[in-house]
């Protein structure tokens, strides 16, 4: 089974543009972790079903952090890729 992938976009007001880490492998169980801190603290939590190229059904989730959460820090966006198949551990 192919892992949860997360890519995060972070926007600082000490630097221009938008930083970018990822893609970063997890575990269904962190994805699921860390899904029901983002419904509980994020500002913004978004799902969308979709297919990957190969036509495998996934979820893309955005969870989006406003500024009030870390200091110097503009917004936290995490994007997850959950593929159908993990969703039975989640």
């Amino acid at each position: 089974m192919r892992p949860v992938i997360l890519h995060s976009l972070v926007h600082t007001t000490d630097r221009p543009g938008i930083r970018h880490w990822g893609p970063e492998r997890i575990t269904a169980a962190m994805a699921r972790k860390c899904l029901r801190m983002g419904h509980q603290v994020a500002d913004a939590v978004t799902v969308y079903e979709t297919t990957d190229r190969d036509g495998n059904a996934v979820r893309v989730v955005h969870v989006h952090y406003g500024p009030r959460r870390w200091s110097r820090v503009l917004f936290v966006t995490d994007i997850y890729e959950i593929p159908a198949a993990a969703l039975t551990d989640i």
